[in-house]
């Protein structure tokens, strides 16, 4: 392969936090490959961690009462079944707009053209979830909120989704 035919495919990874009860939280990173300019994205790898925080003052103490963690692989617990998801959910998404058109400012600057910045934004909304059966169920705005969003049902009881809004915003949630 010639070096005018090979290119890179820039690939970020999103990161979320869930938390679950007490100090146990969820870590969940997607990790996303941008093809085309942005305009094909593909799931490369989506990576679960459970992590607990115990403090220095209390470690002694905790470490001998509680239960430990569940130190299984994610892919090894049991996985979420679809009728344990339906009804009104809150749902947290994170948003990721680039910036452009600032190249001159930039280079003023004397910052590196070569990264684009970036707008995060989290936002919580209201999501309806049915079974896939029941789509007739939906209201207008939440079918065609949700017709292009595949819901990924990875074990220990996570679900995750990637998801492209008209006007060409990523969301994770």
């Amino acid at each position: 392969m010639s070096e005018s035919n090979y290119y890179l495919t820039p690939t970020f990874k999103f990161e979320q936090c869930l938390v679950k009860g007490c100090h146990k939280r969820l870590r969940v990173v997607h990790t996303i490959e941008f093809a085309n300019g942005g305009a094909d994205i593909q799931i490369m790898r989506v990576g679960v961690y459970e992590e607990q925080w115990v403090s220095p003052s209390n470690y002694e103490e905790q470490s001998d009462k509680d239960a430990p963690l569940e130190l299984k692989p994610f892919s090894q617990r049991k996985r979420t079944q679809p009728s344990e998801l339906t009804g009104s959910w809150k749902v947290f998404e994170v948003s990721a707009t680039p910036i452009y058109g600032e190249e001159e400012e930039m280079e003023l600057s004397g910052e590196s053209s070569e990264t684009t910045p970036y707008v995060y934004l989290c936002t919580e909304a209201l999501k309806r979830r049915n079974l896939p059966e029941s789509w007739v169920s939906f209201r207008e705005e939440e079918m065609v909120d949700m017709q292009d969003v595949s819901v990924m049902w990875l074990p220990g009881g996570v679900t995750a989704y990637v998801d492209v809004k008209k006007d060409g915003v990523l969301c994770v949630g």
